[in-house]
């Protein structure tokens, strides 16, 4: 099971790359942030943190199902559907429903 499977999918939209290949895009909650883990960086950056925050997760287009591209720590559902308009143009948000 993927992140994106296991963690709470807080949008969910379908981007057409190419124009015609449907591609699905999420957003999740996660319970912390990730860390670089380069022990260069100061510790703020370095370590996961207990931070609520979002993960963009997308399918590859040739591989549907397959949730292997991430963008972490996006700090609030504004900002995470923002990236994913950036990175999406004409992406169509699923209704959201009731939880």
């Amino acid at each position: 099971m993927s992140i994106a499977d296991a963690w709470p999918i807080v949008r969910e939209g379908v981007w057409l790359y190419a124009g015609s290949v449907p591609v699905a895009v999420r957003i999740l909650l996660s319970a912390e942030t990730w860390g670089s883990g380069d022990y260069e960086d100061e510790e703020s950056i370095r370590e996961n943190r207990q931070e609520e925050c979002y993960f963009l997760a997308y399918e590859m287009a040739a591989a549907p199902g397959k949730f292997c591209n991430l963008v972490p720590n996006l700090m609030s559902l504004e900002e995470a559907v923002s990236v994913a308009e950036e990175r999406f143009p004409g992406i169509r948000w699923m209704p959201r429903t009731r939880q």
